[in-house]
């Protein structure tokens, strides 16, 4: 399960940032990742959760997105979001369109933070 590796990673920088704003706890955690890193959200969830405990971001809520492949074709011009990756254009059948969207993507959006009382 590679998502805890990612998930660790993605702590870390939350802890960091949380520390660098003075938070007294993190209370929401958005996160965006490429729907081709075939991260599995439920499993982000799991990490995220055993990763959180006793630690800033215990009981944040966690909002996951996945972003949709979008590719680009050379041949007509046109962009088109995919449900699932094709090495085909959609629109036009050429072959290999440029990944435009969707590829690889993993970050933090968004952190939501409650102030500390100092």
């Amino acid at each position: 399960m590679h998502e805890m590796g990612i998930v660790q990673s993605m702590m870390e920088i939350i802890e960091q940032q949380a520390r660098l704003y003075r938070a007294k706890r993190v209370v929401k955690v958005s996160l965006e990742f490429g729907a081709l890193t075939a991260v599995m959200p439920s499993a982000v969830e799991f990490a995220f959760t055993i990763l959180s405990q006793g630690g800033i971001a215990d009981g944040a809520e966690l909002d996951i997105k996945i972003i949709p492949i979008k590719v680009h074709c050379i041949e007509c011009g046109r962009e088109t979001v995919l449900e699932e990756y094709q090495p085909y254009c959609p629109v036009c059948s050429a072959a290999a369109p440029m990944i435009v969207q969707g590829r690889d993507e993993m970050r933090i959006a968004s952190l939501e933070i409650e102030d500390s009382d100092e």
